[in-house]
């Protein structure tokens, strides 16, 4: 008994933080016959949201610090209040990652993303956001899913590409070059010996559609340490779009 209540203990630590809780909505995904789950976070609740901000590879982010470091950054005054959204690739019934699946320029995510995803989340949180509002991060194979989105989609105006690889979509670079999208912000960065050959074309893409580009190249590894240590930078651009 008092293992279990330990367990239940530390599963709604992990949950519910002191930094806020943690609110989960499940969806189901027709198009893939399984489960998304996403954990939701009002970062400053009772003031007025301007911005929401939507993470792939979500459960591996908080996981991974990602809403430590984003609390820092708001008790440092440089994050603005937000809606955090973070999308998990993990079926929670059998404990696989689908992040492939999702992220190689699929049609089917993206209209999940678009038709189900936010509409079901913005729903929940009581508020409907615009594309100006919207932010995507992704990092490796979610930068390349990000990269896609901002090629196809027009729910979102801001982006994050952290050291994207995407070599899984040889289609990529011609959707960006084809696009119709305007005014788009985008951030993307590499570390060294990271995704450098990746990056440059299709940052020379973006730069040719004369979007609002950030380019950040660092020191780290293709690893969390290195893209945790970039959201100074990453918040930054986006307060700043």
């Amino acid at each position: 008994m008092h293992k279990l209540l330990l367990f239940l203990w530390i599963s709604l630590g992990w949950l519910c933080p002191s930094r806020g809780q943690l609110d989960t909505l499940r969806l189901e995904a027709q198009a893939f016959d399984r489960t998304v789950t996403i954990y939701l976070q009002d970062n400053a609740p009772g003031k007025a949201k301007e911005s929401i901000l939507y993470f792939t590879d979500g459960q591996k982010m908080i996981k991974n610090g990602f809403l430590e470091q984003l609390k820092a950054l708001q008790d440092d005054k440089q994050m603005p209040p937000a809606y955090l959204v973070f999308v998990s690739t993990i079926d929670e019934a059998t404990g696989i990652d689908y992040r492939n699946d999702y992220f190689f320029c699929n049609p089917d995510y993206l209209s999940f993303f678009e038709r189900t995803l936010i509409p079901r989340v913005e729903k929940r949180l009581g508020r409907s956001f615009e594309p100006r509002e919207r932010s995507l991060l992704g990092i490796s194979f979610g930068g390349l899913n990000a990269a896609y989105f901002a090629a196809e989609s027009r729910q979102f105006e801001s982006y994050v590409l952290l050291s994207p690889v995407t070599y899984p979509c040889e289609s990529l670079n011609t959707k960006v070059a084809l696009s119709s999208r305007k005014n788009l912000n985008l951030f993307i960065s590499t570390g060294t010996h990271d995704a450098e050959g990746y990056v440059k074309p299709l940052l020379a893409l973006f730069e040719s559609k004369n979007y609002r580009t950030r380019f950040l190249q660092t020191s780290g590894g293709h690893d969390f340490a290195n893209w945790l240590g970039q959201m100074e930078e990453v918040i930054g651009f986006l307060v700043g779009k």
